[in-house]
């Protein structure tokens, strides 16, 4: 099974997905999954639910049948088609009028909801748990954690989807979603990978397993144990419309790539490992053959600051609210320039 969630906010339009793939109800190790979001020929990014193998096929005819993309009736008329044939799920979006379109049995399901999705009804139920908060955080009691996107568009949807995907594929009582949260977002008339870094800071010394954190709370976050120099990144492509994306774990040094071939479009992994942060992008070009302009951030706790703690002293003289102190291990997004 498989869970894809996207939203339209305004003229934003994102989408997140898991990466895992089950065989018999039974979840493969998190290298075999595949990224189930596609970009398109127009300004069109198509999710799928069920098998990858047939998704694929129907994307390859789809550029065959529209190698510079098509009208929006033509592009719900070939996944109808598609769907009706594959019994795949197809979530279909649209960067340029920021448009959600399902298509499921073979028919565009109408909705007037800003937020469409596939794949299993009880983890979209989980995943609007998590976001509505009426649901305690999996790592509750143990870690928070702080995700910064590095350059979404004004008021994309992303963060918002990821930061409750993130909750679901961690949930272990939703065996059906799991691997990596694969966010996408419009770039006005294109799609690409956003980029973002999740990190994990100590629970709050002292405070309960319900700790809701706010962000005028007089609290200072730091890291130790099983949460020091915990980050999981996405990397994205400079380019639009270009169908791989990177994920990186810091503790464990392996990015996974997920990247199609010629041989093999549909986007599966390749894990490299003893990856420093600083050869990310090096060891990305190698095992491609060319730049790709990878864009990438990769933080995590600073290690002077060891724990979170509320702090002892009075508000009036410590104004601000939640602090985070945090090391950059990488950054290659380019400088702006300064204002004169």
């Amino acid at each position: 099974m498989t869970l894809v969630v996207g939203r339209v906010e305004g003229r934003r339009v994102a989408i997140v997905s898991d990466t895992q793939i089950t065989e018999h109800d039974t979840p493969l190790p998190i290298a075999d999954g595949v990224v189930k979001s596609y970009m398109l020929p127009g300004g069109v990014c198509v999710s799928f639910s069920n098998s990858p193998e047939l998704a694929m096929k129907d994307f390859i005819a789809f550029i065959q049948a529209y190698p510079q993309g098509t009208g929006y009736s033509n592009v719900v008329s070939f996944f109808e088609a598609a769907s009706m044939e594959s019994g795949n799920d197809y979530l279909i979006a649209f960067a340029q009028h920021a448009k959600l379109v399902k298509i499921a049995d073979g028919k565009r399901l109408p909705s007037g909801s800003k937020t469409q999705w596939i794949g299993d009804l009880a983890a979209y139920k989980r995943f609007r748990e998590y976001e509505a908060r009426t649901r305690q955080r999996a790592e509750a009691g143990r870690a928070v954690n702080a995700v910064l996107f590095a350059d979404e568009m004004d008021k994309s949807p992303a963060s918002d989807l990821y930061s409750a995907m993130r909750h679901v594929i961690a949930d272990r009582d939703v065996p059906s979603v799991g691997g990596f949260a694969c966010a996408v977002s419009d770039r006005v008339d294109a799609f690409r990978h956003s980029a973002y870094c999740d990190m994990l800071f100590d629970w709050p010394v002292d405070a309960a397993e319900n700790f809701e954190l706010q962000l005028n709370d007089q609290i200072d976050f730091g890291a130790s144990g099983e949460n020091k120099a915990f980050a999981v990144a996405q990397a994205s492509t400079a380019y639009l419309s270009l169908n791989a994306v990177a994920f990186y774990m810091l503790t464990a040094r392996k990015v996974f790539l997920f990247c199609g071939m010629t041989h093999d479009p549909l986007m599966r992994c390749t894990v490299l490992s003893d990856v420093d942060p600083l050869a990310i992008v090096p060891r990305l070009n190698k095992q491609i053959g060319q730049e790709w302009g990878w864009l990438i951030q990769v933080l995590s706790a600073a290690p002077t600051a060891t724990s979170t703690q509320f702090r002892a002293i009075p508000r009036t003289e410590s104004p601000n609210g939640v602090g985070f102190s945090t090391l950059c291990h990488v950054n290659t997004f380019p400088k702006i320039a300064a204002a004169e």
